[in-house]
Formats: structure tokens, C-alpha cells, sequence
């Protein structure tokens, strides 16, 4: 017997010595990453108290692509044509939209049903984006660990899980690209500054190359700021060529990443092989040759000439881009793309204009969206400058990037998120670290003070400064808990005023609930194309256009349907053999417009007015709306009064949505 026991504690010790061993600084960092984690999902799943509704419009396109892959398979996807939305020519999906975000929550919600878990597709793609924000958030941690160590890790991390830019769209809810973009960003960051890193072994960083190109692939895949990534990435070596950093490892790193990218890319049924053909893949592919030609003859000829050699290539190559650009054979920079890099480019495309985050951002909101983390971010990228190495170039070039990007459209704040929460968790942790060393020595040896290590202040005075510092960052998170309290557009009906009783109207859901279950399933409804994504998911009704804006001139018409007189808009409608049309308007007040509340149909007419091509002057005067304002069928349709032709059959609670049916014989 005792023979025996002896036996088992010899086999129980060497089990435990298998324990991996943690000390406290490790144990103390899992905890630390752990709760930052915890506060990056409380912060995405607090709108749940209004209800668990997928948000804003584009959201609900991808629950329903996921909804048709897990019904009929990731191969019908390729095939798709779907005939509910923009009637009658309908939309090739797999030529219009991208199939990673779809792709990755069918297969999520299969791995799921597999492991016997009992969930809806609802409620995965309901919450798919706060684990995307969780996973973030420690990816990000390791890309702040890489960068300078594990305190500006954990603080990266922080910061990327209190972003208010962040939050915004990676809350429960907003099911859409960016959950996956964002990551992948982040990722390919990560690896593809461990490619290059010269401590580790040939094999290691052609691996770590290899993932930085399989995620670059699926970037591509999944969200159309791929562009930025390969802008960034080749930014990146014409500076390192630039700063001298640039060195042999780094040619084939950023050769496998961008090639295996590409290779992913051209199967992208959006993408194509064509998509190889725009100026800025061009240009990598440029880069690459001029970097291969360099590596081949650089050590056969003298300097001198070398220089000379590698001057003339630049201009060669410089000048057969441009010559291939203007004969067609390279597709140039689309309009949209080009206002983002040059913002003083006017458009004239009311459309465009009309798209919220399109539009350049404010220094208000610049400032509510990133707070403090820009002031550190700048104090980072000076140091990353003054001291630098190649991930700090790359660090400071991503940071300044993102900057010039997020100032000239609103919604690329989002990308800022990486590198601000990055360049603020390194520069709070070089800003405090003397100060904290200081508070608790209490006293500055002169070896120090001779290096500048610290500054000769008080103890007191250092605890003052880092209270002053994080006291700074308190309205950081007062912002970004109060919009992710906010509930979403749906459940307010984009109408965000508190009624009475503590809710919010709910005249969206009624309308939409009552087109489900009482129109014909053929009926074709005309709106305003911010609610084609609601009327197309949560009805079920055809529309004739929604959020991918991708026919100008199918929402030209819509916008000649709604601001013409009721005998031109019935033409256009019964082109359409449309039988429905619902509009959405606030205290429509056809008297005193300044008394109207600034939300649906009745604040937004001007832009239907710019994109049908009309004269906003011809409807409106500084004495109110002009007499063709109050003659277009908007106006007569918002003010329950209209017409032979249309008929009221839903009006709801409020009367802020109100639905007619078509009657083209009474007209």
C-alpha cells in the first residue's frame, strides 16, 4: 500500500510541476488585461436596457446576408441575386458587398449549434460585436507589449476599450464591417512588426509575414479601408528607405504580406484581378521592383553610383506609372478616395453629401472622441521621432495618418482608435514613469539627475501631477459611457426624446411590424433610402433602394418622387408599379418651419431637393416654404393631406411614420 502511494505522489508531483508557473507581476497583468476586458464588454452591452435590437441601417443588410448563408450555404452567396431591394433591377450581392463579416458569423453560429449550444442567429450577430471589441482590445494589448513593454500594453488596451470612437461601432448591436476590420488592422499591425524584427529567426518572421498577408487577405475581404492598410504599409517603407532604417528582411516581409494579400484579394468577387490595377497596388508593386532591383546590384557598384542608379529607376518608375495611368491600363483613385486624401476638393455629388460620416469632422467632436489620448498621442509620436526605430516609424506614421484621415471624414475616426489608443498608452506611461519612480523613492539620486532621468520635484508634487494626469482621462470615460447608454435608432425611431412614461416613441417598429404582417408580400415600397436596410429585414417588403446607395440615379428619382407635384410623382411611381409609399416627419409644421423638430423626412428635404437637381431657393425663403414646397407630394403626404391617388393605411402612435397605399386609377 505504501509502495503504491509512493508511486501516485510521484506521478502527482510531476503533474504539478507541468503547472505553468506564474509569478505576481504575470498574475497581476492577466488580472489587470481581464478587467480592462470585462470594461470594454460592460461599456458595449449597456444599450440592452432598451432592448436588444440590431442598430443604425447597414447592420441589418449583414444579418441578413449571414441569414441567407446559413440557410443556403457559403456557395449561394457567390450566386445571389436578391430581388428585395432596389426593384426592379434587384442587387448582385456577391458584386456589391463583401463576404468575410457574413462569412465569419455564419460560421461562428455553426460552431456554436455544433458545440450544442442553444442560440439564435439573432442573438450572435446581437452580440457578435462586443466580443470582436473584447478580442480587440487584447490584440491590442499585445501590439502595446511590442511597442514598448507590458504597463504600455495594459494601457493601450484601456484606452482602446474606452475609445468613444471605438465603442461606437463595435457596440451590442451594430453588427457591420468595421468588427472585423478594425481587428484585422490591428492584427496585421502586430505581425507584420514582428516580421520585421531582426532579434527573431528567419523562420519565425516568414511565419510572422505569412499572417500578416492571410489577415491583410481578409481585410480585403471584409471592408473597403483595406486601401488604408496598403497605403500605410507602403508609406511605411518608402520611409524606413528614407530614414536609412530599411534593411533586407524587410523586402520580403512586406513582399509575402502584400502578395499573399493580393493572391486573397483577387477572389474576392468585388475585388476581381482588376482591382490589382489601382494606382496604389500599382505603386506597390513598383516599390517592390525598385526594392529587388536595389537588393540585386547594390553590392557590385559604388555608392555613388548607386544612388545615381537608384535615382533614375524612382523616375522611371515614377513617370511609367503616370504614362500607364493615362492610357487606361491603371485605374486611378476614385472620387471619394481622393476628397479623403486632398479635403479641399468640392464635390458635387449631393449624395455623397448627404451621408453623415461623410462629411469633415469638428474639432468638438474630434476632441469628444479621443479627449486626452490625442494630447498623449502627439507627445508619443515627438518622442517616436526623436528616438527612432522602425516600429516606432511605423507607430508615428500610423498615428499622423490617422490623424489627417479622421479630420477630413467622420467616420474614419474609427481607424484613429488603433493608433491613438496606441501612441496614448506609450505616452502616458514615458510621461508618468519618472513621476511614479519619484513618488515613491521620494528623493532624486545625482546619477539621476545627471541624466535627466527625473526632474528635481517633490514627492508630493509628483503624486499631484499623476492624480492631474488620470483625473484627465475621467471625461474619456464619461463620454464613452454616456453613448454607449444611448439607446439604439431603431428603438427611439431616430426621434431621441424621452416621452412622458420614460421610453422613447416606437412608431418605427410599429410601422414596420405592421407591413410584415399585413401588406402583400409583393408590395413594393417606396422610402427615403436610409430606411430601404429596416423596410427590406424587418418587413420583408421589396424597396426600391436602401443604404448601399449603389443607383444615383434610382435615388435621384426617389428624391423627384417626393419634392414634385403629385401628377409628376405618380408618373415616376407607377414606372415603378410601386404600391406603397411611406414617409417619416416630426411636427411638420407646413406655417412656421423654425417650430419644427429637427429629425425625419421634414429636416431632410433639402437634400432630396440638391439630389434631384432642383433649386432649394425655389422652395423655400427666409419667410418660410414657398408655394412648390407645399405643392410636392412630400409636403402634401407629411401633412395627411394627400390627395387623389394615396391613400392613409397605417398611421402610427405619434403619427411620425405614415404609410399609403398607391391608388393610381383614383388619381
Amino acid at each position: 500500500m505504501t509502495k503504491t502511494e509512493n508511486r501516485l505522489g510521484g506521478v502527482l508531483g510531476k503533474l504539478g510541476s507541468l503547472r505553468p508557473r506564474l509569478g505576481t507581476r504575470t498574475v497581476l497583468e492577466i488580472s489587470i488585461l481581464g478587467l480592462v476586458v470585462v470594461l470594454a464588454i460592460v461599456f458595449r452591452v449597456l444599450r440592452v436596457r432598451w432592448g436588444a435590437y440590431l442598430d443604425g441601417y447597414d447592420p441589418l443588410f449583414q444579418y441578413r446576408v449571414t441569414e441567407y448563408v446559413v440557410k443556403n450555404g457559403y456557395a449561394a452567396w457567390f450566386s445571389w441575386h436578391d430581388t428585395l431591394s432596389w426593384w426592379p433591377m434587384g442587387r448582385d450581392i456577391a458584386q456589391s458587398s463583401f463576404p468575410a463579416m457574413p462569412f465569419t458569423a455564419a460560421f461562428f453560429y455553426q460552431v456554436l449549434r455544433a458545440a450544442g449550444v442553444e442560440v439564435t442567429l439573432i442573438n450572435v450577430c446581437l452580440y457578435f460585436p462586443v466580443f470582436m471589441g473584447a478580442v480587440t482590445c487584447v490584440a491590442m494589448y499585445f501590439l502595446g507589449k511590442e511597442f514598448g513593454g507590458r504597463s504600455v500594453g495594459l494601457l493601450a488596451a484601456f484606452f482602446m476599450a474606452v475609445s468613444k470612437a471605438f465603442i461606437s461601432r463595435t457596440f451590442m448591436g451594430f453588427f457591420d464591417l468595421e468588427n472585423v476590420g478594425i481587428f484585422s488592422i490591428l492584427v496585421i499591425s502586430l505581425f507584420f512588426i514582428r516580421s520585421i524584427d531582426k532579434e527573431k529567426g528567419f523562420k519565425e518572421r516568414v511565419a510572422y509575414a505569412v499572417g500578416s498577408g492571410l489577415f491583410l487577405g481578409y481585410l480585403f475581404a471584409a471592408w473597403g479601408a483595406a486601401r488604408y492598410m496598403v497605403g500605410l504599409l507602403l508609406l511605411f517603407m518608402i520611409a524606413s528607405v528614407v530614414t536609412r532604417l530599411y534593411e533586407r528582411n524587410y523586402l520580403i516581409s512586406y513582399g509575402l504580406t502584400m502578395g499573399i494579400g493580393f493572391l486573397i484579394a483577387v477572389f474576392v468577387p468585388k475585388l476581381g484581378f482588376s482591382y490589382l490595377t489601382s494606382i496604389e497596388n500599382a505603386m506597390v508593386l513598383f516599390v517592390v521592383l525598385a526594392l529587388v532591383v536595389y537588393e540585386g546590384v547594390k553590392d557590385k557598384i559604388e555608392t555613388r553610383r548607386l544612388l545615381t542608379f537608384m535615382g533614375v529607376l524612382v523616375v522611371v518608375l515614377i513617370v511609367g506609372l503616370f504614362a500607364l495611368q493615362t492610357l487606361g491600363v491603371i485605374k486611378p483613385l476614385g472620387g471619394k478616395f481622393w476628397r479623403v486624401i486632398d479635403p479641399r476638393r468640392s464635390t458635387v455629388n449631393a449624395l455623397y453629401e448627404s451621408v453623415g460620416e461623410h462629411r469633415r469632422a469638428s474639432w468638438t467632436s474630434f476632441f469628444g472622441n479621443f479627449g486626452l489620448t490625442l494630447i498623449f498621442g502627439i507627445f508619443a509620436t515627438y518622442i517616436c521621432l526623436t528616438e527612432m526605430t522602425d516600429r516606432r516609424l511605423y507607430a508615428a506614421l500610423f498615428f499622423l495618418t490617422g490623424v489627417y484621415f479622421a479630420g477630413t471624414m467622420t467616420r474614419l475616426g474609427l481607424i484613429l482608435s488603433i493608433p491613438a489608443s496606441l501612441m496614448a498608452g506609450f505616452g502616458l506611461e514615458r510621461l508618468v514613469t519618472p513621476f511614479i519612480q519619484l513618488s515613491r523613492k521620494g528623493q532624486v539620486d545625482r546619477r539621476s539627475r545627471r541624466r535627466g532621468v527625473v526632474y528635481p520635484v517633490s514627492r508630493e508634487l509628483s503624486v499631484v501631477f499623476i492624480l492631474f494626469v488620470l483625473v484627465g482621462t475621467l471625461p474619456t470615460l464619461w463620454g464613452a459611457m454616456e453613448a454607449s447608454a444611448r439607446p439604439v435608432d431603431i428603438v427611439t425611431s431616430h426621434v431621441p426624446i424621452l416621452l412622458g412614461d420614460g421610453t422613447y416613441p416606437q412608431d418605427w417598429l410599429q410601422t414596420l411590424s405592421w407591413m410584415r404582417e399585413n401588406l402583400p408580400e409583393d408590395a413594393i415600397v417606396v422610402s427615403w433610402w436610409d430606411q430601404g436596410y429596416w423596410i427590406e429585414t424587418m418587413a420583408n417588403r421589396t424597396t426600391l433602394a436602401d443604404g448601399a446607395t449603389m443607383k444615383r440615379r434610382q435615388i435621384n428619382n426617389i428624391a423627384n418622387i417626393m419634392m414634385s407635384n403629385r401628377t409628376t410623382s405618380l408618373s415616376i411611381l407607377e414606372d415603378y408599379g410601386a404600391t406603397h409609399i411611406v414617409v417619416f416627419q416630426t411636427n411638420y409644421n407646413p406655417d412656421d418651419p423654425r417650430n419644427e423638430w429637427p429629425f425625419g423626412y421634414n429636416a431632410i428635404w433639402g437634400r432630396m431637393v440638391e439630389i434631384a437637381g432642383l433649386e432649394i431657393s425655389d422652395f423655400i425663403d427666409q419667410d418660410g416654404y414657398k408655394q412648390r414646397f407645399l405643392d410636392s407630394t412630400l409636403a402634401h403626404l407629411m401633412s395627411v393631406q394627400p390627395g387623389p391617388g394615396f391613400t392613409l393605411v397605417f398611421n402610427s402612435q405619434y403619427s411620425f411614420v405614415l404609410l399609403y397605399e398607391i391608388n393610381y386609377g383614383a388619381a
